[in-house]
């Protein structure tokens, strides 16, 4: 890591790469939150307000979070969470929840910068296979350009999806989140650090091979 880089941005990346290093963790407070339904549409809040073609979303490194998540037939057992920089929750210190179990979770904030859901604040937990993928891939994408010496390492982003056929679930929608421009961190610590739970709808599929990525949409002309 370049130690020219700002300090700010020096204690992201090791928060990051940190995080990157355990095996769980993240969570909640008041935003909107937005998951991939089972027919594909990125969707928002208790409405599941469908989120518009053209939206743009801007990410904070800073409200990475992991740790681990149990449904039961649909229904949210519990959920223990931790953003990067903070203590990792161990799967070791999880209570015992039989015959229920723990599955790893990872999160980012997400805010509006164009389009429909321009200023909404959202959050995106995920416990599913191509959720965490696509999440790990933008996560590594962040930490490298940092330690390349970039300054600008906030992703911005566009909301879009893929697919696969399977043999027992039939075509099953997995989440892409495509890079469209990068910026800088801002200034003041933005409320994009979700720390405590909110309402979760249902979990999404979890069996996912790996998906056959679409061709990107083109934003919005500014």
């Amino acid at each position: 890591m370049s130690k020219n880089l700002p300090t700010v941005i020096q204690n992201t990346l090791g928060n990051l790469v940190a995080a990157q290093q355990v095996t769980p963790v993240s969570s909640g407070g008041d935003f909107m939150y937005l998951k991939m339904s089972k027919t594909g549409d990125w969707v928002y809040g208790s409405d599941e307000t469908e989120v518009s073609d053209n939206s743009a979303f801007v990410i904070d490194p800073n409200s990475y979070a992991q740790g681990f998540v149990a449904w039961d037939d649909g229904e949210l057992v519990d959920e223990k969470m931790a953003i990067a920089g903070q203590p990792p929750v161990l799967q070791a210190d999880l209570p015992d929840i039989s015959p229920v179990r723990w599955d790893v979770q990872v999160a980012f904030a997400l805010k509006g910068i164009e389009g429909a859901e321009e200023g909404i604040q959202m959050l995106y937990k995920t416990s599913s296979r191509g959720g965490k993928s696509a999440i790990a891939e933008l996560l590594s994408k962040i930490i490298a350009r940092g330690q390349a010496g970039e300054t600008d390492i906030c992703p911005i982003v566009v909301l879009d999806k893929s697919s696969y056929k399977h043999k027992k679930y039939g075509k099953i929608f997995t989440p892409i989140l495509t890079i469209d421009e990068w910026c800088d961190l801002p200034e003041a610590e933005p409320e994009t650090k979700p720390v405590a739970k909110i309402a979760e709808p249902e979990p999404e599929p979890v069996v996912e091979p790996e998906p056959v990525k679409k061709p990107r949409r083109k934003r919005r002309a500014a």
